[in-house]
């Protein structure tokens, strides 16, 4: 019996502990705490290259970029009746970017900034 008892509460102890310590902890953009879709930078990039390779690859991307502020721009489309904004908000090892209203195709514009810094390290 005792032996039963046991096994029962070593095996409850597994159960909990590979539930517990699943993948189900994973962050993906889409599940970042700020809402928005995230890029985290290798190494530590100056801000004004951040900023720029933003400003660039948005208007690459047919976007109207405007300065918000010294860490945020907001990105903006309108074609007719539809429209899309989103902020884009930045340090110098993080770029976030959230969907105001319609849809700025945030991934893509997040892989246009990753370009423009690559490209940048090469200057």
């Amino acid at each position: 019996m005792k032996k039963m008892i046991k096994i029962v509460l070593a095996s409850a102890v597994s159960i909990f502990l590979f539930t517990g310590c699943g993948g189900g902890n994973i962050q993906t953009a889409e599940d970042s705490i700020s809402g928005g879709v995230e890029l985290t930078l290798q190494g530590h990039t100056k801000t004004e290259t951040v900023h720029d390779a933003i400003v660039k690859a948005g208007e690459k991307n047919g976007l109207t970029m405007t300065e918000f502020k010294s860490n945020a721009i907001i990105a903006e489309r309108a074609d007719g009746d539809n429209s899309a904004s989103a902020t884009v908000t930045f340090t110098n090892d993080k770029i976030i970017i959230r969907d105001e209203s319609g849809d700025i195709d945030a991934e893509d514009l997040l892989e246009a900034i990753q370009e423009e810094l690559q490209g940048e390290e090469g200057h």
